[in-house]
């Protein structure tokens, strides 16, 4: 049976010839991953933990090597059989690599380098670059984790931080490209919130980032073909309510037919479903439409649910009803967010009656060149053989592109890493070597070394570094 998770075959097809490609005394290889610019300044790192965790903790095997050389035959490229042996043999089947990367869920300007990756075994310099592949799937989970910050700073500025971590929930299962990429998605989206429907985000995050309790929370909820299956839609939501006396939110959709409708018999002062609602202490209405312009249909809501003399929470400047919220969750990007909420609290309605939902934008609108994601070499260690030396010393040297169609890409030239100075709070890149005063730290540290995880986060510290 073929091996499709074989770590062997997980580079891009031109990588197997570069073992040859290199110079014939190259004995150490450096690369670095940085986000070069893009819709956001700055990125949240995350995800490396769980890539490591899913596909460099386990050795590869002979089954795997062959299996690869008869695919790169059948393929009509290079294949390096010896390089991979001495991996397996001689490395234990685990790759010989230092990773280096800044904390997960740190906020780190473009620019600046999040991870560096060091080949450790003179025989295999090239590996360093041939796991470019691999890591740089890291620019999926960073967009996602990055795109939920922002967003989750951007609500903030309306409401309740309580609030705005259940504001932003992911819909986002169904409009993601696999399993695995809902999954990893999921969790970079837990990383900025409490909120998800991706359920198998929550396993990941348990597996991969020390998850004790859970990462995230959904409510109770109707969908249309739940809706549309009952004759008659308000003895419908009525008898959920019934059923449901000490669920503490439960979320409708509204639209089925009549959004309008929907929102009168829902909170019109003679209703049997709002005097339910309100003689719980602790249950909410939430009404979700889910068609229509979100600024037209959400304003109408509105009046008729003020009309209607909905019981506010407490005093205050804007109004906050106490039972009833409204979820939209159609289209929904970052910006669709901001018109929502701009509008309605400056029409004096307070940002805590609304929460959003986002699919297909969240989790599939952005690519690697969303926030320009490369990895480059920047240094390489080659032996130095002189006639009038004993024996032969170690020479690095820099590696760098630089483009003159294009600026943007020139790359970084040495072994280099990403600095903080505490006094200024700003980041800056020098080489690893540099020395500085103790208000300048390397924001790089040691997380993967020849097979070994020396760093082992917890999905609360990622979120306590995306806080601070």
């Amino acid at each position: 049976m073929l091996n499709y998770q074989n770590l062997i075959m997980m580079g891009d097809s031109y990588k197997y010839s570069h073992s040859s490609q290199y110079p014939s005394n190259m004995v150490a290889m450096y690369d670095y991953m940085s986000s070069r610019g893009g819709k956001y300044p700055s990125t949240v790192f995350v995800g490396l933990q769980g890539l490591i965790k899913q596909y460099l903790m386990e050795p590869i095997t002979v089954s795997d090597l062959n299996q690869a050389r008869d695919f790169a035959k059948l393929h009509g490229i290079p294949f390096d059989y010896e390089g991979w042996a001495h991996i397996i043999f001689k490395c234990k089947g685990l790759l010989p690599i230092t990773i280096k990367a800044v904390n997960e869920g740190s906020l780190i300007p473009t620019g600046k380098p999040l991870l560096t990756v060091e080949s450790t075994d003179p025989i295999v310099p090239w590996i360093a670059g041939w796991v470019e592949t691999l890591l740089m799937k890291l620019w999926y989970p960073t967009n996602i984790a990055t795109k939920s910050y922002y967003v989750r700073k951007m609500l903030e500025r309306y409401g309740s931080p309580e609030w705005a971590q259940f504001a932003y929930h992911n819909f986002g299962d169904r409009g993601a490209s696999s399993v695995e990429s809902a999954a990893i998605g999921g969790f970079a989206h837990l990383t900025q919130f409490m909120g998800t429907d991706c359920f198998n985000s929550l396993s990941y995050c348990y597996d991969n980032y020390n998850v004790i309790d859970i990462a995230g929370y959904s409510v109770y909820a109707t969908e249309h073909s739940t809706t549309t299956a009952n004759p008659d839609e308000e003895q419908f939501v009525y008898d959920q309510l019934v059923a449901n006396p000490n669920l503490p939110i439960m979320s409708f959709v509204a639209d089925s037919y009549d959004v309008y409708k929907f929102t009168h018999f829902c909170t019109d002062p003679d209703s049997r479903i709002r005097k339910l609602i309100e003689s719980r202490p602790n249950q909410k209405l939430v009404l979700r439409p889910d068609s229509g312009n979100h600024l037209e249909v959400i304003n109408r809501m509105l009046n008729i649910m003020e009309h209607n003399s909905l019981i506010i929470a407490h005093d205050n400047t804007k109004v906050l009803f106490r039972d009833f919220g409204i979820l939209w969750g159609d289209g929904i990007t970052p910006e669709t967010i901001e018109e929502i909420l701009n509008i309605q609290t400056m029409n004096g309605f307070a940002a805590e009656n609304f929460v959003f939902g986002s699919g297909g934008d969240l989790m599939q609108n952005h690519t690697r060149d969303t926030q320009k994601f490369a990895i480059k070499c920047s240094s390489i260690d080659v032996e130095v053989i002189r006639l009038d030396e004993a024996e032969p010393y170690i020479k690095s040297r820099d590696v760098f592109k630089d483009p003159i169609t294009d600026p943007g890409k020139k790359s970084l030239k040495g072994k280099v890493t990403a600095y903080y100075n505490k006094s200024t709070d700003t980041y800056f890149v020098d080489r690893v070597d540099a020395e500085f005063d103790s208000s300048v730290i390397n924001c790089l540290s040691t997380v993967f070394h020849n097979g070994q995880l020396l760093k082992d986060w917890t999905l609360d510290e990622i979120r306590s570094h995306s806080r601070n």
